[in-house]
């Protein structure tokens, strides 16, 4: 595995950067293998964690196609080099700046979409001209074992291939020499990641988590705005980075808030979630056991139910948490809700219950001062107002942390720019040669620079 980068980087050296024709070719390689293959990756994300079929084409295969076909179509304007001409005291200088691949990129995906975040990355990759090894999650091993056997089928390994293994396996790959490490997870482990990456002084984008605040006013209730929430907290049972992880609500309106989310949970999964197919699994028994765990530092409003066997959870809402219990400072990760009153906003938003460096922030409110006031103090690099989840699946939203979320950003263009480096061919067309910038230097010299320092420098 070690000399995987360095075989990747001798063919792509030895070809030179791919041209549009072949990235596009790659592309839509990975687009047919995702259509062809479509049912197969719907039964193994059904097996690694209850996905339902739509839950895992919207959030997984669509997702990826709809970004393949996006930077498709974008992507001849992104390779165009950026030429400009700028005049100079006795010369002409011409800048050509282009986007050049980094070279062998190492991608190591997460298990709560194991397709996705294995995929997502890969194909910016592919668009700026790199060559690509994959390494998904193992706890997510039937979509693993799958990505391997269509991807390693279809691509020879100096262009794209994919590698399982278990955390042995990604310590040895985080210290081989790839020109570019991407990985998606926790930030436990990315703190790990960006240290042995270090010692190879390799560059690291680092897709983290965190505890996304969700913010209810009582300008912003309504029963559409409920089902939005409990849709993105509870989707793949909890488990995406940028759900809701705690709803902080208006006191005026708490009672009738945890009405609601108890009517559209019901709506959503029926009495017993644990029977509707609709409802997913947690991944891992470690995971299962965390969650659970939360559980128990607050009243439960509804649900609360858990099968360790079936590493099923209900749908749970919370309150009433003691201080300085984990649910209240933990990323969650999970399908429990905290529900906490607030009296006014400023001093919510003026205490540490609020991450500010979440990796999203969401808002439901119709009051401009007060979503002024929440998009000024929130340091993610997106905020999402009056909806939750939609603008991950936006091509053209750059999708990135900050902070404590993680550093980078890709997603179309944002993508591209991630898996590429800028690289600039200088010349000088001289019709005068200027010896005054030369030894020995003169007050009369240095009197003409500061008169004429935009033109000689």
């Amino acid at each position: 595995m070690k000399a995987l980068p360095e075989r990747q980087r001798e063919d792509l050296l030895s070809k030179g950067s791919p041209s549009i024709e072949i990235r596009k070719e790659q592309l839509l390689k990975l687009k047919n293998i995702l259509l062809e293959h479509e049912g197969a990756f719907i039964d193994a994300l059904r097996f690694d964690l209850g996905k339902p079929a739509f839950e895992a084409f919207s959030s997984e295969i669509a997702i990826l196609l709809n970004e393949i076909d996006y930077i498709y179509d974008h992507l001849a304007r992104w390779m165009r080099p950026d030429r400009s001409r700028h005049l100079k005291m006795g010369y002409v200088e011409t800048i050509n700046r282009k986007r050049h691949p980094f070279g062998s990129v190492l991608i190591i995906g997460s298990w709560n979409y194991p397709l996705q975040l294995s995929l997502m990355p890969a194909i910016g990759a592919i668009a700026a001209g790199n060559r690509c090894v994959i390494k998904p999650s193992e706890h997510a091993s039937a979509t693993a074992h799958l990505l391997k056997e269509v991807l390693n089928h279809a691509f020879p390994p100096e262009q794209i291939i994919v590698v399982t293994g278990g955390a042995e396996t990604a310590s040895l790959l985080t210290s081989s020499q790839f020109d570019l490490i991407f990985f998606t997870g926790s930030s436990e482990t990315g703190k790990l990641v960006a240290e042995q990456a270090a010692g190879q002084l390799t560059p690291v984008i680092l897709e983290l988590g965190g505890k996304n605040p969700c913010i209810l006013d009582e300008t912003g209730f309504s029963e559409a705005a409920i089902r939005d929430i409990v849709w993105g907290k509870f989707l793949n049972a909890g488990q995406t980075c940028i759900a809701p992880d705690t709803l902080f609500v208006h006191e005026s309106i708490f009672e009738k808030t945890l009405f609601e989310l108890s009517a559209s949970i019901t709506a959503f999964y029926g009495e017993r979630p644990h029977e509707n197919g609709d409802y997913g699994r947690i991944c891992t028994e470690a995971h299962f056991q965390k969650v659970v765990e939360f559980i128990g530092q607050g009243d439960v409003s509804h649900g609360g139910a858990y099968d360790r066997n079936d590493r099923y959870i209900a749908p749970t809402v919370v309150t009433d948490m003691e201080p300085g219990s984990p649910i209240l400072h933990k990323e969650i990760f999970g399908p429990v809700l905290p529900v906490i009153p607030y009296s006014d906003l400023n001093t919510l938003l003026s205490s540490r219950m609020i991450q500010r460096d979440a990796l999203t922030g969401y808002m439901f409110s119709k009051d401009m001062n007060g979503i002024r006031m929440f998009k000024d103090l929130m340091q993610s690099p997106t905020i999402s107002i009056n909806q939750v989840i939609h603008h991950a699946a936006s091509p053209q939203i750059a999708f990135g942390g900050k902070g404590r979320s993680g550093y980078g950003a890709y997603h179309g263009k944002a993508g591209f720019q991630t898996f590429s480096y800028e690289k600039t061919d200088y010349r000088a067309h001289h019709f005068i040669r200027m010896r005054g910038k030369f030894p020995p230097y003169s007050n009369r010299n240095m009197k003409a620079l500061k008169k004429l320092r935009k033109w000689l420098l």
